[in-house]
């Protein structure tokens, strides 16, 4: 017995210098959270900030929505100029067509006067001429005429007899002025006599324009308008013309023809009116229903010019017209009023100047307000960056903490279990004699038995926590993988013959991290076998199939299966449905399976199926950059 003890105790002290030796200082592995270049990043955060400025971009838009502003200003002001164009323009054509319509009007009145006369066999006596004036009504009817009359032609020879018959009405009637030609116009009858009783016996073949009118009506056989003259019956001794209407002897007419020569020979006298022009424009245009002025010429002579107050800085539009009047020719100048301008009740091009420049002023505020708004951010974001930054400065000093204490969990804590578990072995072996002995206690074996157990299953929690720990801290790069072949040396290390795995699909060879592949499939394909109660008969099934960018993989078994009810549960850490003295279980593959999935950009869940196993899913990426040459087609 002695003997044994001895040799326990120098087994045991043997092992524990083996398994006790100080571990060697842990190395940083890749893909630990580094410390922010801080140099680096105060020059991004200083562009950062120029950017926060305006911007010339910002510039430019504003500069741009000026100029934009300014044409459509002026757009709206050459608009609003050519509409005012128009609208004058129209507003003088009305003028000069009233003008027209007016003496087409005492046109009409003229001639029905030569009807009249006609109708009495082309004399008429003073009293008729009162009566068919009444009738005109000329006050109502047509305003602005100062009279109409009746001017025969008396030849000199006639004078004598043509004298006595009109004083046998008017007693007192003389004709006047005195002339050198040898003919006379005198004015006979005129209504309303009294207004006119200045151009009684009157003459008109004493002054030229009078007289130059009057002659060429007798040979033309139509309306003439004499020159400018100044009514002999007109006080304010303003200008003013004659309107004549010939009328004639028809049955000599009819023997002597219309030509000059007859109309000449036939002619007895004319139906006349005297205007003064400053009363035809106040009965035509009323000064208040006109927007613009007006102003008439004969010749270098002024008819009529209208008097309008203006500012010295109005500049009126303008619009001079030579209109035919019935052998004369009058110019008509109309300028506009400083009304015209005012009717427009809004001022559109000051409204859209306006308008742009508050669009553009809005514009600056918010483009002002953007920036500064950035560059709160930017303060924020550089606060937030120190803070950042100590912060990341503390987790990889705390990162560099885990590697080295996880390094010492795989060496320090690793090597005293293996240790127990030598430690149990040796004891069975010291103890055999005693244990075949009447009086060994029969515990012993099981607590031996279970102190093994226990050593192996702190074994496999410690390994799984390390694989889980430094899961993201092991990325490979990427390599060419062979998936079929990738499961066959699985299967292989796991013992599956052949005959007791199927694979269906096109399983395709991609451009991954293998040893992420790997677990995914080690993990999954290890659990169908371990777990399943009758391991000879275990089997595993494996499809793949493409879907978009990703190849979907199945894995399933003919084990017990899983209950629904436990399908999340079972990717939690340390989480396994066996019994607690499952030795080889330590709960953290699966939790290892989803992490690494997810790392790839894809998902794993277990797949409801119809009879006992489990069928696990999980996606893994296929990028057709990534992908081998010849799975390029099937990857895109």
């Amino acid at each position: 017995m002695v003997t044994n003890i001895g040799h326990f105790n120098s087994t045991l002290h043997r092992s524990l210098n083996d398994g006790m030796q100080p571990s060697d200082p842990p190395s940083v592995r890749p893909g630990t959270i580094q410390p922010f270049d801080i140099e680096v990043l105060k020059t991004q955060q200083a562009g950062l900030r120029h950017q926060g400025r305006l911007h010339w971009m910002h510039w430019c838009i504003i500069s741009l929505s000026l100029v934009i502003t300014v044409f459509a200003w002026k757009t709206s002001e050459n608009a609003l100029n050519k509409e005012d164009a128009i609208r004058f323009e129209r507003e003088a054509e009305r003028v000069v067509d009233l003008m027209r319509e007016r003496i087409r009007h005492y046109e009409d009145a003229l001639l029905s006067g030569v009807a009249a006369m006609q109708s009495h066999g082309g004399d008429m006596s003073r009293a008729e001429w009162r009566l068919y004036s009444e009738q005109l009504d000329l006050n109502n009817r047509y305003p602005g005429i100062n009279g109409i009359g009746v001017i025969h032609y008396v030849d000199t020879l006639d004078m004598t007899d043509f004298l006595a018959a009109v004083r046998r009405d008017q007693p007192d009637f003389t004709i006047h002025p005195e002339h050198i030609y040898d003919l006379s116009l005198p004015i006979t009858y005129i209504e309303p006599q009294v207004q006119n009783a200045a151009a009684m016996g009157l003459d008109i073949a004493f002054e030229t324009n009078r007289r130059t009118a009057a002659l060429y009506a007798r040979i033309s056989g139509t309306t003439q308008i004499s020159g400018p003259i100044q009514l002999v019956q007109d006080e304010t001794r303003t200008p003013g013309f004659l309107f004549y209407a010939p009328y004639y002897n028809l049955d000599h007419r009819q023997s002597t023809g219309d030509d000059a020569e007859g109309l000449e020979e036939s002619f007895r006298g004319l139906i006349y009116a005297p205007l003064v022009v400053r009363n035809l424009v106040k009965g035509v245009l009323e000064a208040e229903n006109r927007l613009v002025s007006l102003a008439i010429s004969d010749e270098d002579s002024v008819l009529f010019e209208e008097k309008v107050e203006t500012s010295t800085d109005y500049v009126p539009r303008t619009l001079e017209e030579n209109v035919p009047m019935h052998g004369r020719t009058w110019k008509f100048r109309i300028s506009s009023k400083p009304e015209f301008e005012n009717v427009a009740e809004i001022n559109q091009p000051i409204v859209v100047l306006m308008s742009g420049l508050g669009l553009d002023a809005m514009l600056f505020v918010l483009f002002w307000m953007m920036s500064h708004s950035n560059r709160q951010v930017l303060s924020l974001a550089e606060e937030m960056t120190e803070n950042l930054s100590a912060q990341a400065v503390q987790l990889s000093e705390n990162n560099r903490d885990l590697e080295s204490f996880a390094h010492i969990v795989s060496h320090d804590l690793k090597t005293p279990i293996r240790n127990i578990h030598s430690l149990a072995d040796i004891l069975e072996e010291d103890l055999a004699e005693y244990m075949t002995s009447n009086d060994a206690c029969h515990e012993i074996q099981g607590s031996l038995d279970n102190l093994r157990a226990q050593a192996t299953r702190s074994q496999s929690l410690i390994s799984g926590i390390l694989e889980y720990s430094i899961l993201d801290a092991t990325d490979s790069p990427t390599s060419q993988v062979d998936t079929r072949a990738t499961i066959a040396e699985i299967a292989d290390q796991l013992s599956l013959p052949a005959e007791r795995i199927t694979m269906s699909g096109s399983f395709p060879v991609l451009r991954t991290n293998k040893t992420r592949f790997d677990q995914v499939l080690a993990n999954l394909m290890d659990n169908a076998i371990k777990y399943n109660p009758v391991k000879e008969s275990a089997s595993v099934g494996i499809t793949v199939r493409q879907e978009g960018d990703f190849y979907l993989f199945t894995v399933s078994d003919n084990g017990p299966g899983i209950e629904r009810r436990f399908h999340e549960r079972v990717f939690q850490p340390f989480t396994t449905l066996e019994a607690v003295t499952d030795i080889h279980s330590s709960g953290i593959g699966l939790s290892i399976v989803q992490r690494a999935v997810e790392r790839q950009g894809g998902y794993v869940r277990i797949v409801a199926s119809e009879g006992p196993g489990t069928v696990f899913e999980f996606s893994w990426p296929c990028e057709a950059p990534h992908c081998a040459p010849e799975q390029v087609a099937r990857c895109a």
